[in-house]
C-alpha cells in the first residue's frame, strides 16, 4: 500500500486511541534530534509526492507516518524498507518514485535540535449542510504530529507533519487554523489548553 509492496500502514482516527497505544513510542524523544528524513520524490516531475509516507530518522529508529483520506494517520516504527523498489498501485515507470534524503529544504533547519515537545495534533472539520445551511462538525479527529525543537538560541522551530486534505502536509512553523486545531501533548497525556482527554 502507499506505493510499498509490502508495506501496511497503522492508521487512526482517533487521538486518544493513539495516545493510549503509541504514546510510549514517543515520550522517550525529548532531548533527542530529527537526525534526517525521507520523503516521496516524483522522478518526473523532480518534486516532493506528498501521498507517500514520511519517515524521520530519530535515535537510530525509523518513525514512518501517512494521511490519509480526511481523518485517517497511519503511524509505523522501522516497517518501511527503504531500499525497496516503489510502485504507486501498478503504475511502474508512468510515474517513477525513489525516495529522497532531507528533500524540503524549509525543513532541514529543524534538523539536529533536541526535541522539547510532542504533540498530537487533531481537527475539528466544520461544514454546513447545503441544502439547509445547518452547521456540522466533525469533532476533534487524528490530524497529525508535530515535533517542537529548541534551536542553539533558545527558538522553538517545527517538524510537522499533518493531513493536507487526502495527503500529507509539512510545516516548519506551528499549525494553526482558528478554532479548528487541538493539541495534545504525548508527554504527560494533557491537552495544551489543559483540558483532560
Amino acid at each position: 500500500m502507499l506505493g510499498i509492496p509490502t508495506y501496511e500502514p497503522n492508521f487512526f482516527n482517533d487521538a486518544d486511541l493513539f495516545l493510549k497505544t503509541q504514546k510510549d513510542k514517543f515520550e522517550k524523544l525529548i532531548g533527542k534530534p530529527i537526525a534526517r528524513f525521507w520523503v516521496m520524490w516524483d522522478e518526473n516531475e523532480n518534486e516532493w509526492y506528498p501521498d507517500g509516507p514520511v519517515i524521520l530518522e530519530i535515535d537510530g529508529d525509523n518513525y514512518e507516518f501517512c494521511a490519509y483520506q480526511l481523518d485517517d494517520f497511519s503511524f509505523t516504527l522501522n516497517k518501511i524498507d527503504l531500499t525497496g523498489k516503489l510502485d504507486w498501485y501498478g503504475m511502474g515507470d508512468e510515474l517513477p518514485l525513489s525516495w529522497k534524503e532531507n528533500g524540503k529544504q524549509e525543513l532541514r533547519e529543524s534538523l539536529n535540535q533536541p526535541i522539547s515537545a510532542i504533540n498530537v495534533l487533531t481537527y475539528n472539520f466544520k461544514s454546513k449542510n447545503v441544502e439547509t445551511g445547518e452547521p456540522h462538525e466533525t469533532g476533534f479527529m487524528m490530524h497529525g504530529i508535530e515535533f517542537e525543537l529548541k534551536k542553539e538560541n533558545d527558538v522553538t522551530t517545527y517538524f510537522s507533519i499533518f493531513n493536507g486534505l487526502d495527503q500529507n502536509a509539512l510545516s516548519s512553523e506551528r499549525v494553526e487554523q482558528e478554532d479548528q486545531i487541538e493539541r495534545i501533548k504525548v508527554t504527560g497525556y494533557n491537552r495544551v489548553d489543559g483540558r483532560e482527554p
